[in-house]
């Protein structure tokens, strides 16, 4: 069974009120888009790229935000990409990310929001592929917030991985362990998994005790219970 998320979608359409003032768009096209953005982040089989993921990324950039002021270059650029990071997913797909990139990059476009604004949320958008690689500015804090996840709690990630496994319910178990655990080791070959101090400091070492779990119960046999 697939449980659709249990954010408040009242709360999340206020968020994307204000960004929308803040850019001077038009309110009447923009709260349009805002439910379409949220009756797609809501679709199945999403288990956990839903809303409630949605609203953790924005609740970790209001508190960037808050505690370290000015770290962020653009932090109206993060915001949107942030809410179209993941407006397209379909766990089957390779392409989800070029995809939410373009509907960002079509919909920001029509806004007549500046060409220099629309590039950069496509940029941090595909940073969320999370290939190995230098990242710079912005880009970095989107990527860290969009894995923030793995350094929560013992609970929390549980339900994350969970969640993971109900959105590749189509694949069969073998080929599944096989699979994650590759994207975990993955993570967890990286000398820093976290790119910004603030990351990495609260949730690194969370992160890689919380992975390494996961892939003893993988190669054990076992999907967390």
């Amino acid at each position: 069974m697939f449980h659709r998320s249990t954010a408040d979608t009242d709360a999340l359409l206020a968020q994307w009120e204000a960004l929308g003032t803040a850019l001077g768009c038009p309110a009447n096209t923009w709260m349009k888009e805002g439910q379409h953005l949220l009756h797609s982040w809501q679709r199945w089989p999403r288990a956990y790229h839903n809303a409630s993921h949605l609203q953790a990324c924005l609740d970790h950039w209001q508190t960037v935000q808050n505690e370290l002021p000015g770290a962020l270059e653009q932090p109206h650029a993060v915001a949107l990409a942030l809410w179209f990071h993941d407006a397209v997913y379909w766990p089957w797909s390779a392409h989800n990310e070029a995809r939410s990139a373009q509907w960002a990059s079509r919909f920001l476009s029509d806004q007549l929001l500046q060409t220099s604004l629309v590039r950069t949320v496509h940029e941090h958008i595909m940073a969320t592929c999370h290939n190995p690689g230098v990242l710079q500015g912005d880009a970095t804090w989107v990527v860290d917030i969009d894995l923030a996840v793995l350094g929560q709690s013992d609970a929390v990630y549980r339900q994350f991985e969970r969640n993971v496994r109900k959105e590749y319910f189509f694949v069969r178990w073998p080929r599944y362990v096989a699979g994650r655990s590759a994207v975990l080791q993955g993570f967890l070959d990286r000398p820093r998994i976290y790119h910004n101090e603030w990351f990495f400091y609260r949730y690194e070492a969370q992160a890689r005790a919380n992975m390494r779990n996961a892939l003893d119960a993988l190669q054990a046999g076992q999907i967390y219970a």
